[in-house]
């Protein structure tokens, strides 16, 4: 999908996140530099002036819109946790690449009903203007999104991240966010949106992020129950006998209810302090622990409002775990 004004100034797939991993995520908002940044293909960077967005499909009044025609439509902040499902080519591997920002955009749901979605469309397949190889495969990073999604008030192209207009790197100047769903399905560098009454059938929908189970492939959507420690590290130093605390962040599509936290490997496990989220924010969890000397394993599982926990292992959202050593 190039196009004038446009160029790609790395190809190929890119992965930057902070050396430390989870323990650099200290803080309620995650900074730029400690959020990941991963791309399939490459980094696109377009001017502003040569953007555009088309808007097709089953509508009924089909439009193109320029970056001015968005930056004076209603706008709407969203704090929500952003994460990479990981690789779709090991989709078992948790990656925890993970952070909690403040989105700022127009909502989809203006836009399509500006452009009159039909009631026959049942997607909303939304296109990037990256191009280049992923997998031994060659073409338009090309999601989709159940129209009843797509319509939520909490989907957004954005223009802004914690108060910043979003750089070429981060998907500028207009991004599809998804607040909920793996990052995957937020766009980056959207170039056009076509309303469907299908499914895309593109690699990024067939192939890709799209796991096998005994009853056929299911999407890779909506974000599992998952949860971190932060801190400790395992390069901290912990103090035996001295009161010290546990915390991390847990997160999910459906809000996190409760944490549990084991010092001893999962041979037991004690329930943590939770809090609020905000929108879908990652929510903090807390447990004090005044630890003996030696080694320890410590584990943290949350489980969200409808009862789903997370797996042992063998998954993307397993159970994260923190070797500590503990000195006298």
């Amino acid at each position: 999908m190039e196009r004038a004004g446009m160029q790609m100034t790395k190809k190929g797939f890119s992965f930057r996140g902070p050396d430390e991993g989870v323990h650099a995520l200290k803080t309620w908002i995650t900074p730029e530099d400690d959020l990941f940044l991963v791309t399939h293909m490459g980094f696109v960077e377009i001017s502003s002036e040569h953007w555009y967005l088309d808007i097709d499909g089953l509508l009924g009044n089909p439009m193109r819109l320029r970056l001015s025609d968005l930056q004076a439509m209603p706008q709407r902040e969203y704090m929500s946790f952003h994460e990479c499902a990981g690789s779709p080519l090991a989709p078992t591997v948790a990656k925890r690449r993970i952070g909690n920002v403040v989105w700022k955009g127009v909502p989809l749901s203006l836009v399509l009903e500006r452009a009159e979605i039909s009631s026959d469309a049942s997607y909303i397949w939304t296109s990037g203007l990256e191009w280049g190889e992923y997998a031994e495969v060659q073409e338009p990073y090309q999601k989709d999104l159940p129209v009843e999604k797509a319509l939520s008030q909490e989907v957004l192209l954005a223009l802004e991240i914690n108060g910043q207009p979003l750089t070429p790197e981060r998907g500028g100047p207009v991004r599809l966010v998804v607040p909920g769903w793996y990052g995957t399905n937020s766009v980056k560098w959207v170039g056009s949106i076509t309303a469907a009454n299908r499914r895309a059938s593109g690699a990024y929908t067939t192939r890709f992020y799209n796991d096998p189970t005994p009853s056929g492939g299911k999407p890779v959507w909506s974000v599992a129950p998952e949860s971190v420690i932060v801190s400790p590290s395992p390069y901290d130093p912990v103090l035996a006998d001295v009161p010290t605390r546990i915390w991390g962040w847990a997160w999910g599509d459906r809000e996190i209810s409760s944490v549990e936290v084991s010092v001893d490997g999962g041979d037991s496990w004690q329930r943590a302090t939770v809090g609020q989220r905000e929108d879908r924010s990652w929510q903090r969890f807390e447990l004090p622990w005044t630890p003996a000397s030696g080694p320890h394993l410590l584990l943290c599982r949350c489980t969200n409002e409808i009862g789903e926990g997370q797996p042992p292992s063998e998954a993307r959202n397993a159970v994260h775990s923190v070797e500590v050593q503990v000195r006298n």
